[in-house]
C-alpha cells in the first residue's frame, strides 16, 4: 500500500485541485467542506461552470441553424465537446450523442433495441444493476415477451464467473452490465463479458456511470457496443449525459425522437433523417450543458484517469484501515 505522500507526490496536487473547486472554499459548521456523496453528483469545477456562463454572455444562440455569427460559434463549440467526448473514451465524434443522462441514454437502446426482439428472446442484466438498467429491460420483456435473466453477484461483491457463463446462452440477444458498481464499487471484466456475449452474437451494453469518472475508459479496447454515461458524475452539469455506439450500430437504428435537428428532409408522405450524431439528438439540445461537458472531458484528461485510479485506491485503503 503506497503512503499517502507517495500517491499525491507522484499523481496530482490535491491542494491545488481542491482550489479549482469554488464550493470547496466554503465552511461547513466553521470547517472545511468535504465531499462524499461523488457517486450521487460529483462537483463541478469552475472552469466547467465558467464555460455554461460564457456561452449565455456571449455566443447564446441555437446550433446547425444560423448564419450569424453567435450561431456559428455554438455551432462550433456544441460540435467540439463531442469531439472532446470521443477523446476521452477513445470513440470517434460521431459515435458520441448527448443525451439527458446514463438513464436516457439506456432508455434510448431499450426502446430501440428490442423494437425487433420475438417473445422468448433473452437480454442479460447483471443483480448490481442501477434500477436504470434494470426496470427499462423489465417493464419492456414483460411487454414483448422477453425473457430476463440475472448474473448473480457472490458472497464477495463479484459477479459470479459461473453465472455468468450460465446466463448468456444462444437465445440472448442483448447483454446489459455495469462496469464499476454504484453500491459496491465493483469493477466488472466488461471485456471479458463483452466477448462472451459476442461469441453468442448478442450486442454488449455498458453501464459507464460511475467508471468512466473514476478509471481510463477505452470503448475500442473494450469492444462493447454501446457506453452510457452521465456528466454530472464526471465534473460536468447535471441534464447532460453520453450515449456511445458503434457507428455501423448506430446507424442501423431507428431514431428515439423525431423532430429539429434529427431531420435531414421532410414530406408529407415520408421524412429521412439527418447524419450522426444529430439523428438522435431531436429538437434544439442542452447547448450550453453539452459544451460545459466537453469542459469537463477535458479537465479529467488534463488531471489523467490512472492518476485519478491511484488516488481513489489510496483512499479506499485508507479508509477501510482506518
Amino acid at each position: 500500500m503506497k503512503t499517502r505522500q507517495q500517491v499525491e507526490r507522484r499523481v496530482l496536487d490535491v491542494q491545488k485541485l481542491r482550489n479549482d473547486f469554488a464550493v470547496l472554499k466554503q465552511l461547513i459548521h466553521g470547517k472545511p467542506l468535504i465531499y462524499l456523496d461523488s457517486c450521487a453528483t460529483s462537483l463541478t469545477p469552475d472552469v466547467v461552470v465558467d464555460e455554461i456562463v460564457r456561452y449565455y454572455k456571449e455566443y447564446n444562440a441555437n446550433i446547425h441553424r444560423g448564419v450569424h455569427m453567435m450561431s456559428e460559434k455554438a455551432t462550433q463549440k456544441y460540435e467540439a465537446a463531442h469531439n472532446s467526448v470521443a477523446r476521452l473514451i477513445n470513440a470517434k465524434p460521431e459515435e458520441v450523442i448527448f443525451t439527458r443522462n446514463t438513464t436516457e441514454s439506456l432508455n434510448l437502446l431499450a426502446y430501440t433495441l428490442t423494437k425487433n426482439l420475438k417473445k422468448g428472446d433473452e437480454i442479460v442484466v447483471s443483480e448490481m444493476e442501477h434500477h436504470s438498467n434494470l426496470v427499462p429491460w423489465q417493464q419492456l420483456a414483460k411487454e414483448k415477451g422477453l425473457k430476463l435473466k440475472f448474473i448473480k453477484v457472490n458472497d464477495d461483491g463479484l459477479l459470479d464467473k459461473n453465472s455468468i457463463k450460465e446466463s448468456i446462452t444462444d437465445r440472448t440477444k442483448i447483454v446489459s452490465v455495469t462496469q464499476m458498481s454504484n453500491v459496491l464499487g465493483t469493477i466488472n471484466n466488461v471485456k471479458e463479458i463483452a466477448r462472451m456475449a459476442h461469441s453468442h452474437n448478442a450486442l454488449m451494453i455498458v453501464d459507464g456511470a460511475q467508471s468512466v469518472p473514476h478509471l481510463p475508459v477505452d470503448v475500442k479496447d473494450l469492444d462493447c457496443d454501446f457506453l452510457c454515461f452521465s456528466g454530472h458524475k464526471m465534473l460536468g452539469p447535471t441534464g447532460i449525459g453520453v450515449l456511445y455506439g458503434k457507428r455501423e450500430l448506430l446507424e442501423r437504428l431507428s431514431p428515439f425522437q423525431f423532430g429539429g435537428d434529427m431531420i435531414s428532409e421532410v414530406g408529407w408522405d415520408d421524412s429521412s433523417w439527418n447524419e450522426l450524431p444529430w439523428k438522435f439528438e431531436a429538437g434544439t439540445p442542452n447547448i450550453a450543458d453539452g459544451i460545459a461537458l466537453g469542459m469537463a472531458a477535458e479537465y479529467l484528461r488534463n488531471i489523467g484517469l490512472e492518476n485519478i485510479r491511484s488516488y481513489v485506491e489510496y483512499l479506499t485503503g485508507y479508509a477501510l484501515a482506518k
